[in-house]
């Protein structure tokens, strides 16, 4: 049996009591709970969708009146699509009343417009001899030039809300009335003839063509923010446990041998 010193056996001591201590303190220790990150991805995951401007035509009823030669025919006319880039007059009529092998007595018929911007026009045309046909074609352009746009969403079907919301980029025209007026002027000159011709029936028809947008199709990119999906967590900083200073301690000044 060894037998230990006095210096020995109080080393022995301490070191026992040492160990105890640590193993004691490694029990009771808890690791501190882990910082929690979301299960799913932090990704916006919004889609950019370019927008496609279409040149569309589009027209209104047509008005089917009679102008007469002591009071001009008065309407308006409004445009239900925004977008306008141009609107075409169409005034056409047929005289009633020539005389000399349909050669004289020629009707003129006057169109007066008047649009929301303020702008005005008045063009004017003579019954053509024979048939007694006329008209007046007049087109008025309003020089506006589409955006180019684009649209983040979510989805295709988000991107067509937010397109309904965004597609109106100029409706100075429409649904607002665009004033006009149909005046003749009778061209027989014999009074008892001139007092027979009362005017003349005319057709006013408006066309119009305005800019339609749609979103092009095959022509998204995706941008993301955040974690994108499959990003590791961080793993626990106290997961790996290092082995406490003073136990190599112990070890290393020899009186692991006792214990």
């Amino acid at each position: 049996m060894i037998s230990l010193k006095k210096n020995d056996k109080i080393i022995i001591i301490v070191a026992i009591v040492i160990v105890i201590i640590a193993g004691v303190g490694i029990a009771m220790y808890q690791s501190p709970e882990a910082p929690s990150y979301p299960s799913q991805s932090m990704s916006e995951g919004k889609q950019t969708y370019d927008v496609k401007w279409t040149l569309r035509n589009g027209s209104v009823s047509a008005v089917s009146e009679f102008a007469d030669k002591t009071k001009p025919y008065e309407g308006n006319i409004t445009l239900p699509a925004p977008n306008i880039k141009t609107i075409m007059f169409n005034l056409t009529w047929t005289d009633d009343h020539m005389t000399l092998l349909k050669r004289r007595g020629l009707d003129t018929l006057y169109l007066e417009v008047t649009l929301p911007n303020g702008d005005s026009f008045t063009a004017s045309n003579t019954s053509a001899p024979k048939t007694g046909d006329g008209s007046v074609v007049e087109a008025v352009s309003l020089n506006i030039i589409p955006p180019v746009m684009q649209i983040q969403a979510n989805n295709s079907q988000d991107a067509q809300t937010k397109l309904q919301e965004q597609s109106v980029y100029d409706d100075s025209f429409t649904g607002k009335n665009i004033h006009f007026n149909v005046s003749v002027q009778i061209g027989e000159l014999r009074f008892l003839k001139k007092m027979r011709d009362k005017g003349n029936s005319f057709d006013l028809a408006v066309s119009y063509q305005y800019y339609e947008a749609s979103l092009l199709q095959g022509n998204t990119t995706t941008t993301t923010t955040g974690l994108d999906n499959g990003t590791t967590v961080p793993e626990d900083p106290w997961a790996n446990i290092v082995t406490p200073p003073y136990i190599s301690m112990i070890v290393n000044t020899g009186c692991g041998r006792f214990v």
